[in-house]
């Protein structure tokens, strides 16, 4: 008796298992925005164009230092080499992206703070706009 009720109990909870995981309509993906600096669904992903080429990147690591709501540096790095992209304070942009001279200026437009994350819409560094948005990973 006992072995029939577990083979009851089993059989229905792989029908309430399958239902929910079943959908009748599959949703629709989110589109990406192909105008402004929509990052929102690709944290840590920031196109960078030069000489009117535009190259995506994705940072594997971003260190922040200060507390959250008040990041004084955030670093952006891939695999711990280049490229690079640094921010102090709440102006002050460093982009490295190979063994050239690094990218530098005091920016006043373009960047957005949030607790744990930067945003640059169209931030022009010496040369180099920076389009996207990085998010703390790990705090110093």
């Amino acid at each position: 008796m006992n072995t029939q009720r577990n083979i009851t109990l089993t059989a229905v909870a792989l029908l309430v298992f399958a239902g929910c995981s079943a959908s009748p309509e599959a949703s629709p993906e989110p589109q990406a925005s192909a105008e402004g600096s929509d990052r929102s669904s690709d944290p840590n992903t920031v196109n960078v164009s030069i000489d009117d080429d535009t190259e995506e990147i994705t940072f594997t690591d971003v260190y922040c230092s200060g507390s959250s709501g008040d990041i004084q540096n955030i670093i952006g790095k891939v695999d711990n080499e280049h490229p690079l992209l640094k921010v102090s304070g709440s102006d002050r942009v460093m982009l490295k992206m190979g063994h050239e001279q690094p990218y530098t200026a005091q920016v006043s437009d373009g960047l957005a703070f949030d607790d744990e994350s930067v945003t640059f819409d169209e931030v022009s560094v010496s040369g180099a706009v920076i389009d996207g948005t990085m998010e703390c990973t790990s705090w110093d």
